[in-house]
């Protein structure tokens, strides 16, 4: 296990600009530059108080840092992208090396799968010494490992090297690094998951313990002769930070595992139907608010009509998910089944022509079109990767292009389809798993906000009920006997805008978090954002009906 001192020397060893190069581009200038602005601000300011005077020495040690960190941040960044994608490039690799290809081929045509971000750099890297430099790809992988960001990538390429020397076959080799590197990928995967857990357990001690401080905001005019007004903004900012911070945690810890593929070139049917809907949508919320306020509607009706239009593409999107989500369970019988029948039939026309027959789930219509376009025997593989992204799935789109690339090379269709089969039920499983995570994050969430709309708006019924019983006391009562109730001031337009506005943000950072956890389509945020915001004004509307009746006043 290597030391942090190893593993900040690894990332700063794989910086790949040349230090002179940063040094005279980047670092001078980033230190000129802080500390002219430094010297500009002591002379235009010479008589700054303390402890203002101490931002100028902060301005010069804010770029001491940020040439000491860059390299460290770009290399972390490099090795968080090389280690998403290393379980798939692993299994690609295998599918490959079961066709039989030589060692350099299967690195060229490895590096220019761009995908893969700075894994593929990183084998680019290997196939040029190979090609280039005349070096042997065992000393080729070594002298890469050792300028890598990641430790993993490192320990493969070492072993990679020792293989080659050894002569132990290429294909074997791959099938016993697939297994530990898809184990390795499934650990970090559940530990994410059970991080993921603790988590949510401190997010809703947290909501809770602020949730607490602004019902006490609120009230504190009852028990000190303050204006609240300002201790409620501060509240929201509070709310807005805490909510964020812990939203960046979940997105930076769970690992980037997308439902929908991202394709621009070829699009689900679901996503063009819900891209065309989204500017008639977004034109009918301003149309509604600007109405809605024109007619002098309560704030509360004015956001909830004006969010009712977001419904339906969130409707749209959640239920193509639903589809989506379907083909993917049903993909490992089709791509093992294809194999079968290929190796059969001598032929993926025949093969289709049988499959489409059977009962695939949703996957069953995108089978029949590919039969259809198979048959024209126009571009095959063209064909496949339509199959592939009009199912918008991820899933589907990438084994399906390590499938129609093995077949290409001249492989095994049974062999390939069991490799891509072996990794892909893996994959399912995680997914299922994170989907359970996803479903009981939504329920806790869609718990707080009816507690939370409680809480605050209970809190503005008392506001009000406080500040209607200090009509009746005589104004001058208050210089005679020292009560802070008696000379108490309730902002009550600014607790109604803060906590509207505390149930909005609320209902949008929630929503936004349950699309990271379930890595459901960037849209699909309008379903439960239009949802928790209904919810939550339903709860406040019919709170201050029932308590305000129980009170009577």
């Amino acid at each position: 296990m290597p030391t942090v001192k190893e593993k900040i020397m690894r990332l700063y060893n794989s910086f790949n600009i040349p230090w002179r190069k940063y040094i005279i581009q980047y670092a001078i200038p980033i230190l000129g530059g802080t500390l002219g602005l430094a010297l500009y601000i002591f002379l235009s300011f010479p008589y700054m108080l303390f402890p203002l005077n101490l931002v100028i020495y902060t301005i010069p040690a804010f770029g001491v840092l940020v040439v000491i960190l860059f390299p460290l941040i770009r290399g972390e960044k490099r090795k968080t992208e090389i280690e998403r994608y290393m379980h798939l490039f692993i299994t690609r690799m295998s599918v490959l090396a079961s066709t039989h290809l030589p060692r350099k081929e299967i690195f060229r045509i490895l590096s220019e799968v761009k995908e893969y971000g700075a894994l593929s750099e990183e084998i680019e890297k290997i196939y040029n010494l190979v090609e280039y430099w005349n070096m042997s790809l065992p000393d080729a992988a070594r002298t890469v490992g050792k300028r890598t960001p990641s430790v993993i990538l490192a320990d493969f390429l070492d072993r990679l090297a020792h293989s080659g020397e050894a002569g132990e076959d290429f294909e074997v080799f791959l099938e016993k690094e697939r297994k530990v590197v898809l184990e390795t990928y499934a650990i970090k995967y559940e530990a994410s998951l059970a991080q993921l857990d603790v988590y949510k357990e401190s997010f809703v001690a947290i909501l809770i313990s602020m949730l607490f401080f602004a019902v006490f905001v609120a009230i504190l005019p009852m028990f000190a002769n303050i204006d609240a007004k300002i201790l409620l903004y501060l509240t929201l900012l509070a709310f807005v930070a805490i909510e964020g911070i812990m939203l960046y945690a979940i997105k930076v810890r769970l690992p980037q595992d997308e439902i929908w593929h991202g394709r621009k070139d070829i699009r689900a049917p679901a996503e063009v139907k819900l891209l065309k809907t989204l500017p008639f949508t977004y034109v009918l919320v301003i149309i509604l608010f600007i109405t809605t306020q024109l007619t002098h509607l309560s704030i509360y009706l004015s956001v909830a009509v004006s969010l009712l239009p977001l419904f339906y593409p969130g409707y749209l999107i959640h239920s193509a998910e639903g589809d989506l989500i379907n083909c993917d369970e049903n993909y490992d019988a089709f791509i093992r089944t294809v194999g079968s029948y290929i190796a059969a039939k001598g032929s993926d026309v025949l093969a289709m022509e049988r499959l489409r027959k059977h009962d695939f789930g949703k996957l069953t219509k995108f089978i029949d079109v590919l039969y259809k376009r198979l048959l024209t025997r126009i571009d095959k593989k063209k064909a496949w990767n339509f199959f592939a992204a009009e199912t918008g799935s991820n899933l589907i789109s990438k084994f399906t292009d390590m499938y129609v690339t093995g077949i290409e090379m001249g492989g095994d269709p049974t062999k390939i389809s069991k490799i891509i089969s072996d990794s892909y039920i893996r994959m399912i499983g995680l997914r299922k798993k994170r989907y359970q995570s996803a479903t009981n994050l939504t329920g806790i969430l869609y718990g707080l906000m009816v507690g939370m709309s409680f809480a605050l708006y209970t809190t503005y019924v008392l506001m009000e009920m406080m500040a209607s019983m200090i009509k009746f006391y005589p104004v001058n009562l208050s210089q005679y006997i020292k009560i802070p109730l008696l000379s108490a001031k309730f902002p009550l337009q600014t607790a109604n805008i803060v906590f509207l506005s505390l149930l909005i943000i609320h209902a949008l950072v929630s929503s936004y978090m349950i699309k990271v956890v379930s890595g459901s389509h960037k849209h699909s945020i309008y379903l439960h954002f239009s949802m928790l915001s209904w919810i939550g004004i339903v709860v406040a509307y019919i709170t201050q009906s029932m308590i305000g009746k129980i009170l009577a006043f």
